[in-house]
């Protein structure tokens, strides 16, 4: 047996180094979902932040439905009644460029990557054009703005003429 036969011997294979990093991120996962003491939770449900007037707004506009022959959205009638209308929303901005302030950009219901949270979808998801570029933060916003049904970005909502509000 030469050398090299005998150091591949005691040399751990790619496969047995990557393989448990590689799942470790599932069992973790695992041990969470089965209901660990630590498990992160949000009192107001599905949502990261608490039920406000300035939060009510995203379980309405989650309550849209795909349906049809086009599988176009659904909206219940209190959400219909808002198109066009002024309204103020709380949520995390998720820049669409790089950059330190921005004018576009998509307002969500829930931070990116929070575990307890519900995976974001057209319906709790809205575009934002703003005339006052705003700065980048991972903290909640407070925005008001004309709500707009439908637009032509991909979502099922944008917040046309934002502007900021401030507590």
């Amino acid at each position: 047996m030469n050398s090299a036969t005998r150091l591949g011997a005691a040399m751990p294979g790619r496969r047995q180094i990557l393989l448990p990093l590689a799942l470790a991120p599932v069992a973790g996962w695992a041990v969470w979902a089965a209901g660990t003491a630590d498990a992160p939770s949000h009192p107001a449900g599905p949502f990261h932040l608490p039920l406000d007037e300035t939060t009510a707004l995203w379980r309405d506009l989650g309550a849209v439905r795909l349906g049809g022959l086009a599988g176009d959205p659904q909206f219940p009638v209190k959400v219909s009644a808002l198109d066009g209308r002024t309204v103020t929303i709380r949520g995390f901005m998720v820049p669409l460029t790089g950059g330190t302030t921005h004018n576009r950009f998509i307002l969500s219901a829930n931070p990116m990557g929070c575990p307890a949270c519900e995976s974001p979808g057209p319906a709790g998801m809205m575009h934002v054009h703003s005339s006052i570029a705003l700065s980048a933060t991972r903290e909640p916003v407070t925005l008001t703005g004309t709500l707009r049904l439908r637009p032509q970005e991909g979502l099922f909502y944008r917040l046309d003429r934002a502007e900021q509000r401030w507590a």
